[in-house]
C-alpha cells in the first residue's frame, strides 16, 4: 500500500468513519480521490501532512466536517498541494494557508463559508488558477483590483452567494471562466470586463440587479462561447458587438428589459447552438438571420412583441431538419438553460442539454399560417406556437415530425379538423390545441388516447374522446366543408328546379 501512487475510490458508496490511519500510511501517494461516498466524521487536513508527495486531494461530497482553520504548526509549513477539492465538506472558513499553499485549484463549493470574502485574502498574492467558492453564504463587496490577489486566475466561480456592490473592474487578463451569478451585484457591466478579457470563454452574470445596456459599446470578446445574462434587469437593444464573438455557442439573455427590432441587430453567429431571448420586449418580425445559423438546436423567443409571419426559411437550419445530425455541444457541468416545454419550466443541464432541440415562439403577436417548411423539421422535440394570432388549418404534415414530444398550438385562430396523421406521433407526451376554432372528431389511437379534456378546451365544434360531446353531423363537418356542401346543394337545386319554372313561364 505504501508504494501506491494513484488512488481513485470515488462514487463507491464507502461508508463509516474516515480511515485516517490507513490514509496516513500511503506515503508515496500523489493523487487521492475519495469523493462522493458516505464517509463521515470530523477531520483535520493534518491527516495528510505526512504525504509529502501528495499533489491532488479530493474528498468532496461526503458527510465530513473538515477543519481548515486551526492547523497545527507542525503540518502547516510542509503541507502544499496542487489541487484541493473540499466541496460539501462543511468547511466554515477559507483559511489563509489555502491561498498560500494551494498552487493550482481550490474547490470549496457547497460549504458553510460565511462573512465577507475580502477578509480572507488581504495582503495575499495567490498562485491559484482556479477558485470555486460557489453555493456558500459569503457576502460583502469585491475589490475592484481583485486581479492583484489572483494574478494567475483562469477560472473564478463565486455564484450563489450574497455578494453586493458593483462588479469588479479588473480581472486577470488570462481569465477564461467567470461566474458571478445569483448574487446581489448592482450597477452596470464594466467596460473592462467586456473589452480587456480576450481569453474569456464563459461569462455568467445572471440573477443580479444590474442596470444599463447589455454590453457596453465597442465591447470585444473574440473567444466567448457561453454567455448567460438572464434575469439581470438589463436594458437596451441586442448588442451587435456580439458579432465579433463568432465562437458563441449559447446565448441566454431571457427575462431582461431588452427591446428594439431584433432583425436590425441580430448578427449571424455560425456556431450558435442555443438562443434564448424570452421575456423581453423585442419587436418587429422574427429575424431571418436565424435561418442562417444552421447548427441551432434551441430557439426561444417567447414572451416578446414579435409580429408578422413565421419565416418560411426555417428548414435551412440543418440541426432541426436532419434526424441524423450530430451537432456538438461541449458536455460541461456548468452549462444549463431554463426552458418551458410540456407545460412546465425545466432546467436543462448537461448531458440532457445535448439532446434538446426545440422552438418556442409563444406569447407574441405572430400572424399568418404555420409554414409548411416548419413541418419538415424532423429533429425537433418541442414546438410551441401558442398565444399568437396564427390562422389556417392544422397541417397534416405535422405528423412527419416524428420525434415531437410536446406540441402546443393553443390560443390561436386555427380552424378545421384535427388531422388523423397526428396519431402517428409516437413520442408525443403533451398536446394542446385549446382555444382555437377547431371542429370535427378528435383522432383516436396512439398517444391521443392519453390526452385529457384540457388539451381541447375552447373548441365548441370538437367532439369525441375525451370530450363528453357525442359525434353528430354538424360537429363532424368542419365549417369550410359545410359551406362547400351547401353550395353544391344550391347548384343541384338550380339545375333541377329552374327548367320547371321556365316551362310554366312559357305556358
Amino acid at each position: 500500500m505504501t508504494s501506491l501512487r494513484l488512488l481513485d475510490l470515488s462514487d463507491n458508496q464507502f461508508s463509516g468513519y474516515f480511515p485516517s490511519l490507513i490514509i496516513s500510511n500511503l506515503t508515496n501517494i500523489e493523487w487521492l480521490v475519495l469523493s462522493r461516498n458516505e464517509l463521515q466524521g470530523k477531520i483535520s487536513l493534518c491527516v495528510f501532512a505526512n504525504l509529502s508527495r501528495l499533489s491532488e486531494l479530493d474528498i468532496s461530497f461526503n458527510h465530513l466536517e473538515v477543519e481548515t482553520e486551526m492547523m497545527s504548526p507542525s503540518c502547516f509549513p510542509s503541507f502544499k498541494l496542487s489541487t484541493l477539492s473540499l466541496g460539501g465538506c462543511n468547511v466554515k472558513k477559507i483559511s489563509p494557508w489555502m491561498l498560500h499553499n494551494i498552487n493550482s485549484e481550490l474547490w470549496l463549493s457547497g460549504n458553510n463559508l460565511t462573512g465577507p470574502f475580502n477578509s480572507n485574502f488581504q495582503n495575499i498574492t495567490s498562485k491559484l488558477s482556479l477558485l470555486d467558492i460557489s453555493d456558500n453564504f459569503l457576502h460583502g463587496t469585491l475589490p475592484e483590483d481583485i486581479n492583484l490577489n489572483f494574478p494567475e486566475l483562469r477560472h473564478l466561480d463565486l455564484s450563489n452567494n450574497s455578494f453586493n456592490g458593483n462588479l469588479p473592474i479588473f480581472f486577470s487578463d488570462q481569465l477564461q471562466m467567470l461566474d458571478l451569478s445569483n448574487n446581489q451585484f448592482h450597477g452596470g457591466i464594466p467596460y473592462s470586463m467586456t473589452s480587456n478579457m480576450s481569453c474569456l470563454v464563459y461569462l455568467r452574470l445572471s440573477g443580479n440587479n444590474l442596470t444599463g445596456d447589455l454590453f457596453p459599446k465597442n465591447s470585444s470578446l473574440p473567444n466567448l462561447r457561453w454567455l448567460y445574462l438572464n434575469n439581470s434587469h438589463l436594458s437596451g437593444t441586442f448588442p451587435y458587438a456580439l458579432s465579433k464573438s463568432v465562437e458563441l455557442g449559447i446565448i441566454d439573455i431571457q427575462n431582461n428589459n431588452l427591446s428594439g427590432e431584433l432583425s436590425s441587430y441580430l448578427p449571424v453567429l455560425p456556431k450558435l447552438k442555443i438562443l434564448v431571448l424570452s421575456g423581453n420586449r423585442f419587436g418587429g418580425q422574427i429575424p431571418k438571420q436565424i435561418c442562417q445559423m444552421r447548427d441551432l438546436n434551441v430557439l426561444d423567443i417567447s414572451e416578446n412583441d414579435f409580429s408578422g409571419d413565421i419565416p418560411d426559411c426555417v428548414d435551412n437550419v440543418t440541426s432541426w431538419l436532419d434526424s441524423s445530425y450530430d451537432g456538438y455541444i461541449p458536455d460541461d457541468s456548468w452549462n444549463s438553460i431554463d426552458f418551458t416545454t410540456k407545460g412546465s419550466r425545466y432546467i436543462y443541464n448537461s448531458p440532457f442539454l445535448l439532446y434538446l432541440t426545440a422552438i418556442s415562439v409563444s406569447c407574441n403577436r405572430l400572424t399568418g399560417k404555420i409554414p409548411i417548411q416548419m413541418t419538415r423539421l424532423k429533429r425537433i422535440y418541442s414546438l410551441n406556437v401558442s398565444n399568437n394570432l396564427l390562422t389556417g388549418q392544422i397541417l397534416s404534415s405535422l405528423g412527419n415530425m416524428a420525434f415531437l414530444e410536446s406540441l402546443d398550438l393553443s390560443h390561436n385562430n386555427f380552424f378545421g379538423v384535427l388531422p388523423c396523421k397526428l396519431v402517428g406521433l409516437g413520442f408525443l407526451q403533451v398536446f394542446n390545441v385549446s382555444f382555437n376554432n377547431l371542429s370535427g372528431m378528435i383522432p383516436i389511437g396512439g398517444q391521443f388516447n392519453t390526452f385529457e379534456n384540457d388539451s381541447y378546451l375552447g373548441n365548441p365544434g370538437l367532439c369525441g374522446f375525451p370530450l363528453q360531446i357525442k359525434r353528430n353531423d354538424s360537429a363532424e363537418t368542419p365549417p369550410i366543408y359545410a359551406r362547400v356542401k351547401k353550395s353544391v346543394s344550391i347548384m343541384y337545386f338550380a339545375v333541377f328546379i329552374c327548367p320547371f319554372f321556365i316551362v310554366i313561364f312559357l305556358e
